[in-house]
């Protein structure tokens, strides 16, 4: 909250703080979360109506004598309520002084509820005590047993042997004394000092065994007599540093000589804080010199076994192990904090300090590109997840090999990509150019064709790149915004394109979160429509109508498709609103055939996110089953790019629905893909043109020439094809002598309510009749 009040600050735009301090209210344990100024007045909060208010009046537990002990010392202070059963914490803001905070907040007070946490602690801490109090119990009784069993009968049955074996022995001889007890205790001496040699033998054997064992570990044994300076070093200490049994001078210089430059200062201060008291144990990681030259990383421990009669260390023992594979794979385990462990690239985290080390560098400008895949999931429901992983590897390693060394590029999700691309020209204009032709190149490398299990297809991806000029120093967390509202336009603008970041896309950015909420409600609101616009023959017969969405707020009026359908597009709202369209044209048809006028076949556009979904087909003929409409008044409108993710699944998908009797149209034609090749194969029935090449058609001849290209390659295709956006008599008569098959346009009929198409319909009917009388 701190970093992100610095900031806002100096942009005014306080949403940030709101932003912070909901997120933050989430956790129903926080009771209180306040910044409060200099007055004692409640700025922001987590309940709105503490705003404006005294502190001191609205929130109980809050004392305005920390307040102004925390100003004053400029030192956060945490305290427990014991009566409110929480934690009280006041925070201050860490530039409260400057002259451009004067007016704001300057502490953060919190109060966290931990009643349920002491009560749960109180209920365990109880329950331990009836577990331990019984298991006390239990340990005693087991303890008593075992003292008599193991302790108790067996000295009294040891007493017995040992009178037993002293008389019984012929090696000790015995005491001769008028009293017997004299007598029992020099044969007990005699047969004791017997075992006293034998137990002395056996000591050596086990010693021995000691140093067999010390030597063999892993671990090196020394033994520092500080007084002399006398160092003793285990075989096993040799060996780990390479050097042959007392090759090594018995001294501590031995070991301070091997200490790498770096190590040497810390390790030392280590042992003589150990030495002077100040810690329990002496224990250091630190770096020795190899026989070899090369430093190997070692765990030295050690711990004092005799003192000085003041009470100071005489002699320390300690061991030392080789951790040299355990030091690397830390520091290998620290690299993966700042790296994606799938494509070994850098991470949101390197990312991050990327851009904070890059506002030392003023001298250059830089970019930031944010890359994403267009309908990845796709992908991943065809291929599965190892598949999708696969093609995420084979990007990065695309996007590696081409960017240089002065570029970072990182994985920002699951899909996403981020490339910073540094020591741009100082001059924004000519670091604008580069900045599109790199965003260029790196659409181009994505969409070259991808080979995966067996699967041959193509992806796309949306790019929102910005450009970072030091003008006005701004965090990374904001050129990491600018980038992402970039991106955001280029996915609403029809994805697979660039788009750079503009101070104009803040308010678009505005606009949008403002239509995507309302766009909620929108359905249940009934706030939908359709109308409808005809598509007629050569001789201005009605051969189909195209249903089109429309949105009337009762706030903001009527609300372009050209505006809320990208932002249903890129908030998943899409697949919702198209089952509506398609409810709404099956109870419109069902309507017409009510009254005996016979319906047209209705065109529908489909999104690639609804077309691509798993068992569409399947789900749109057992709707239409459901509603009882036939499959062959339905005709779906799909743009190119709803046809470029798995072509063996959409071929699928076509066959599927050609069977059963939905058409299926290509709209926008030549407005998305340069390559035909996807229409091989495909079961479709029409080409729609998009209008923009019918505006420009009557006065340029290349545009014409294009038009009548596309109608040749569809005729060769067997298919139909539709000109959209037909305005003037002018543009009929050129598409006629082109041959075009059908025509869309307000030449004809502008869109229309379901009202006005029912009255044409009958007009037509009607028309019909006395002309076959």
């Amino acid at each position: 909250m701190d970093l992100i009040f610095s900031a806002v600050v100096e942009s005014q735009d306080f949403s940030r703080v709101e932003e912070e301090i909901s997120l933050a209210s989430s956790d129903l344990k926080m009771m209180v979360y306040t910044l409060i100024d200099a007055s004692g007045n409640i700025e922001f909060a987590n309940h709105s109506v503490w705003q404006n208010s005294s502190a001191n009046l609205v929130i109980d537990g809050y004392q305005e004598a920390f307040h102004h002990n925390v100003i004053a010392n400029h030192t956060p202070m945490l305290q427990y309520n014991e009566q409110r059963q929480s934690i009280q914490a006041y925070f201050p803001f860490s530039d409260t002084n400057s002259a451009t905070r004067a007016n704001y907040p300057e502490v953060i007070y919190l109060e966290y509820d931990i009643s349920p946490a002491l009560a749960a602690a109180n209920r365990r801490t109880l329950q331990s005590a009836i577990r331990i109090g019984s298991l006390s119990s239990l340990l005693i009784l087991i303890a008593l047993f075992i003292f008599y069993r193991y302790l108790l009968l067996p000295l009294q049955r040891l007493r017995n042997q040992a009178t037993r074996v002293n008389q019984e022995s012929k090696k000790i001889r015995a005491v001769s004394s008028i009293f017997s007890e004299l007598n029992s205790i020099g044969d007990d001496l005699a047969f004791f000092k017997d075992k006293y040699l034998t137990g002395a033998k056996q000591l050596r054997d086990t010693e021995q065994r000691w140093l067999f064992a010390v030597e063999v570990s892993r671990y090196g044994i020394w033994d520092w007599h500080i007084p002399s300076g006398n160092l003793f070093l285990s075989h096993r200490w040799n060996d780990i540093l390479g050097y042959k049994p007392n090759e090594l001078a018995a001294s501590l210089t031995s070991w301070e000589e091997r200490l790498h430059p770096d190590d040497k200062k810390s390790t030392l201060e280590s042992l003589e804080r150990y030495l002077a008291g100040e810690t329990e144990e002496f224990e250091s990681v630190h770096r020795l010199r190899h026989q070899d030259g090369h430093y190997i990383w070692v765990l030295d421990r050690g711990m004092t076994v005799e003192w000085d009669k003041q009470g100071q260390p005489v002699r320390l023992i300690g061991t030392l192990s080789d951790v040299t594979d355990d030091v690397q794979n830390q520091q290998s385990a620290a690299r993966f904090i700042k790296q994606d462990p799938l494509t070994d690239l850098a991470n949101r985290r390197a990312l991050t300090d990327a851009l904070h080390e890059l506002q030392q560098e003023t001298d250059y400008c830089a970019a930031l590109f944010l890359l994403d895949l267009d309908n990845f999931k796709l992908v991943n429901d065809v291929l599965g997840h190892h598949g999708g992983d696969r093609v995420l590897i084979q990007i990065a390693a695309r996007l590696s090999s081409y960017f240089s060394s002065n570029a970072l590029i990182a994985r920002f999700s699951a899909d996403e990509f981020v490339i910073l691309v540094k020591r741009l020209p100082k001059d924004p204009n000519l670091a604008l150019m580069r900045v599109q032709a790199l965003a260029s190149q790196a659409r181009q490398l994505v969409a070259r064709p991808f080979e995966i299990s067996k699967h041959s297809f193509n992806l796309s991806a949306s790019i929102g790149t910005t450009l970072i000029d030091h003008s006005g120093q701004l965090q990374p967390e904001q050129h990491i915004k600018h980038m992402n509202l970039a991106l955001q336009q280029a996915k609403e603008s029809g994805r697979d394109r660039v788009v750079v970041y503009s101070k104009e896309m803040d308010s678009i950015a505005e606009r949008n979160l403002l239509i995507r909420t309302e766009l909620n409600q929108a359905i249940k609101a009934q706030q939908l429509s359709l109308v409808y616009q005809p598509i007629v023959d050569r001789e201005e017969n009605i051969i189909s109508v195209e249903a089109l969405l429309r949105w009337h707020h009762p706030e903001y009026g009527n609300i372009s498709p050209a505006e809320f359908i990208p932002i249903a597009e890129g908030s998943g709202l899409i697949v919702e609103l198209g089952h509506w369209v398609l409810l709404e044209v099956c109870r419109y048809i069902r309507a017409l055939m009510a009254q005996n006028i016979e319906p047209p076949r209705i065109s529908i556009n489909v999104s690639a996110r609804q077309f691509n979904q798993h068992e569409f087909p399947q789900k749109l003929l057992a709707l239409l089953q459901q509603e009882q409409i036939p499959p062959h008044k339905i005709e779906l409108e799909l743009t190119e790019y709803a046809l470029l993710t798995d072509l063996t699944l959409v071929r699928e998908s076509m066959l599927s629905l050609s069977q059963a009797g939905i058409s299926v149209a290509v709209d926008d034609f030549g407005t998305g893909y340069s390559s035909l090749s996807y229409l091989q194969g495909l079961n479709l029935n029409k080409l729609k043109l998009d209008a923009c090449f019918i505006r420009e058609m009557v006065n340029d001849e290349a545009s014409g020439a294009i038009v009548k290209a596309m109608i040749d390659m569809a005729h060769g295709l067997k298919l139909k094809f539709v000109a959209e956006g037909v305005e003037i008599q002018s543009q009929l008569e050129q598409l006629q002598a082109y041959r075009c098959d059908l025509f869309q346009g307000y030449l004809f009929y502008r869109p229309m309510s379901g009202e006005q198409l029912q009255d044409v319909l009958i007009d037509k009917q009607q028309q019909m009749a006395v002309s076959g009388m």
